[in-house]
């Protein structure tokens, strides 16, 4: 399959893929198995990290640090940014709260039937039967009552539904940390974007092996420093990822409805897609969770990640690159100077080996 492919045939299996909270190990791994192996048939063993020349970029190649942020400090504001069916989801808790439905509920009850397999596979059997049986038990003016006090409570209902969208919004953009990788070094594009206009450098890595540093230890969920990562394609596309259901999750749980997580691998997915006006950047990401520490937002470094090569940028300056030089023979790595090629016809930087 060739290169232009692999993303489409990444997103294909990556939405065919879901993994209901409280599912074994086992399941889990088996699920993720046909994406594992794809992305270990497909991760470039080179791939790019620009950098500007600032004092912390000098000392995290110095220090071997990786820094991640959320992507809140990121240039694109639909980065992370999921779309949802907020008017479908309350049309269908309003409905879910008349009357009518309670009705219709209590009818079908009585004649035998039962809630459907779906809600079985979201909510605590004990929790569906006993509220089968305050259904089939209940009377006409209970449900008028019931009727009455929901229609009241309307209004507070879509308020706090309108808060916790947000709240979700939010939350998708705080749970990880991502580094940015490009399988790209010649574009001028991104040597403009993110190498403050090719006055700075490029740090060459190869995580196909990557191991994360908590990964193996067996106080990973008690640990609140732990971190976990796995390293992705973007998925260039037109249409933003949809996750309403997410979002159901996310309003139940804040309502305090005992209700499963349908898919624990959603945030993760809604990391993972950019508009295709981005296309270019050819993006790798290394997604950071905190495993149980959400709150603290400061940047995640992963150490001991040398680089394999630096790059510098065809107008760095003198002083910064003999700083980095200097770094680099340290670390005994290669160093490439980028340069333009006046006699090329095609709008890319070249670099030679120093």
């Amino acid at each position: 399959m060739g290169k232009q492919h692999y993303r489409q045939e990444f997103k294909d299996l990556l939405e065919g893929i879901k993994l209901p909270e409280g599912i074994s190990d086992e399941e889990q791994k088996e699920k993720l198995l046909p994406l594992s192996k794809h992305l270990l048939e497909h991760i470039p063993s080179r791939l790019f990290r620009y950098r500007d020349c600032s004092e912390m970029n000098l000392d995290a190649f110095n220090e071997d640090k990786l820094f991640a942020v959320t992507s809140e400090k990121f240039n694109d504001p639909y980065d992370c940014l999921f779309r949802y069916d907020k008017e479908g989801l309350l049309n269908s808790i309003m409905m879910g709260m008349s009357k009518d439905v309670v009705y219709a509920l209590r009818s079908h009850f009585l004649s035998g039937g039962d809630f459907p397999d779906l809600l079985y596979s979201v909510y605590p059997k004990e929790l569906l039967d006993n509220a089968k049986v305050s259904i089939k038990n209940a009377g006409d003016d209970m449900i008028e009552e019931y009727g009455s006090i929901t229609d009241n409570i309307k209004d507070n209902i879509k308020s706090s539904i309108d808060k916790l969208t947000d709240e979700a919004v939010n939350t998708v953009k705080q749970m990880a940390f991502i580094a940015c990788f490009s399988e790209d070094i010649h574009s001028v594009r991104m040597w403009s974007h993110y190498a403050n206009s090719h006055k700075g450098f490029a740090l060459e890595y190869d995580l196909r092996a990557l191991q994360m540093q908590c990964v193996n230890c067996d106080k990973l969920k008690q640990c609140k420093k732990a971190v976990v990562g796995n390293i992705y394609p973007i998925i260039y596309d037109n249409q933003r990822y949809d996750a309403t259901d997410f979002l159901a999750f996310y309003i139940g749980k804040s309502f305090g409805l005992p209700i499963k997580y349908p898919d624990t691998f959603a945030v993760s997915k809604c990391q993972l897609y950019k508009s295709s006006q981005w296309s270019y950047e050819k993006e790798w990401r290394l997604i950071i969770s905190k495993m149980n520490d959400f709150q603290d937002k400061t940047p995640t470094c992963i150490y001991h990640l040398k680089p394999n090569a630096i790059y510098y940028g065809t107008s760095i300056s003198a002083i910064n690159k003999k700083m980095l030089h200097l770094i680099a023979q340290e670390k005994g790595i290669k160093e490439y100077q980028m340069y333009i090629d006046n006699k090329s016809y095609n709008y890319s930087v070249k670099y030679k080996k120093i």
